[in-house]
């Protein structure tokens, strides 16, 4: 287990998380799922990967649209 108190380790069981911790989170709690590099596919990697360099490349477009605002 975590010692920071906002890590709760889960598994996947039929595609669904399961947190490991008797602490229930209430509905609506949003959450941010991070998967490691062990446990991870290449497929899924390479899908990460995607979602990565489009991210970058969507913040690199503000920024030049922020850029010829300002000008």
């Amino acid at each position: 287990m975590s010692t920071d108190n906002r890590i709760i380790p889960g598994i996947v069981k039929d595609g669904v998380i399961v947190p490991k911790s008797e602490n229930r989170l209430p509905e609506g709690t949003e959450v941010e799922i991070m998967v490691r590099d062990s446990a991870m596919t290449p497929e899924l990697r390479d899908e990460l990967a995607a979602w990565q360099a489009a991210g970058d490349e969507a913040w690199a477009m503000i920024d030049q649209w922020e850029k010829e605002d300002s000008e």
